[in-house]
């Protein structure tokens, strides 16, 4: 392994053991880096999954909504046939207007909401209005804020509320900023950090031209951390272009608090980032957020839901077989009233 290709994390192991602050550092240096790898699993989940989602989910669900359609359509026909109680006629009225009403919710239909406002004897919007205000109720009660609240505003309260476990304590990223005082004396370390490298990678004072392409690739990471007031990269910088200097070159416990702060300025922007490309993938298809999702089970989930949409179409079309005569449907509704399910 060369200079330039030292490991992350905690820059190497240190011969005696490390101070308090030291420490508090190397966990964040950790948390920093599963905190990028999420990222980056998440970049890389995305294109296998649009993929399966596209080739293999979205036309199941077609199947499925148009299989449930038809399963509306026929308890429809029969309320208007002969031969039903008046309780089998009131479960099958029942039963049009609820999953009627589950398929305007996944999307709008002229013919539905005709057959629902015969059914319901009432419109769907109203109906769809009350859903949404006890929906928006549920998730106010739950999580504290307006679900009609912009979404960033969301994501900084679930930020809030999750926090994060530094040193043995709870810290919230909305008061872990650092001060107006502490960002100048960070950003003055950065600059200070950023000249040293610059200064050593330069690309146009070196004459070698194969370690000038490769400066000028360094310098480029230096240039990006600078600019995004990330100190974390650059001292990966320093670690790689001198590991004989040791993991701490020479800071005193001063300067590695205030390294620690922007650490941890570092992590909550990144969390942030992790918290945001989550909240995309679940918007992009739909995902229940009481779904747990990670980039590691994002395919097995999709993969589990493909088989029970699979598992789904199959059973109804069973039991659009069973309802297609009118003594079926009465054995059909007579199960059902059996398990009182109307």
């Amino acid at each position: 392994m060369s200079e330039f290709q030292m490991p992350l994390a905690g820059f190497g192991p240190d011969p005696a053991p490390l101070p308090k602050g030291h420490k508090a550092f190397d966990r964040l240096v950790k948390k920093i880096q599963e905190a990028r790898e999420s990222l980056e699993a998440w970049a890389t989940v995305l294109a296998p999954y649009q993929k399966t989602f596209t080739n293999e989910l979205l036309p199941l669900r077609a199947t499925c909504r148009t299989l449930r359609i038809g399963f509306v359509r026929r308890l429809d026909e029969a309320l208007d046939e002969e031969g039903l109680t008046q309780a089998e006629r009131r479960g099958a009225q029942m039963l049009v207007v609820e999953l009627t009403a589950a398929l305007l919710e996944e999307g709008d239909d002229p013919d539905l909401r005709a057959l629902y406002k015969r059914r319901a004897r009432g419109d769907y919007e109203e109906h769809a209005a009350k859903a949404r205000k006890a929906a928006a109720a549920a998730f106010e009660e739950t999580y504290g804020i307006d679900p009609e609240a912009p979404i960033e505003e969301i994501l900084r309260r679930a930020a809030w509320q999750r926090g994060g476990d530094v040193d043995g304590e709870h810290v919230s990223p909305a008061w872990n900023a650092p001060s107006e005082t502490e960002h100048r004396r960070i950003r003055e370390s950065i600059r200070a950090l950023y000249r040293k490298l610059a200064s050593a990678l330069h690309p146009d004072r070196e004459p070698d031209p194969d370690k000038r392409d490769h400066k000028t690739a360094l310098m480029q990471r230096a240039n990006h951390a600078y600019e995004n007031d990330r100190l974390l990269p650059l001292l990966e910088l320093r670690r790689e272009l001198d590991p004989g200097q040791g993991a701490w070159a020479g800071e005193d416990q001063q300067a590695v608090k205030l390294y620690t702060k922007a650490l941890r300025h570092e992590l909550n922007a990144l969390e942030g980032e992790v918290m945001v490309t989550e909240a995309d993938f679940r918007m992009r298809f739909a995902i229940d957020p009481d779904v747990s999702l990670t980039p590691r089970n994002a395919l097995k989930t999709l993969a589990t839901e493909i088989k029970e949409m699979r598992a789904m179409a199959d059973s109804l079309e069973r039991e659009l077989a069973d309802i297609a005569d009118r003594a079926s449907l009465k054995r059909w509704l007579r199960a059902l009233r059996d398990e009182r399910l109307f």
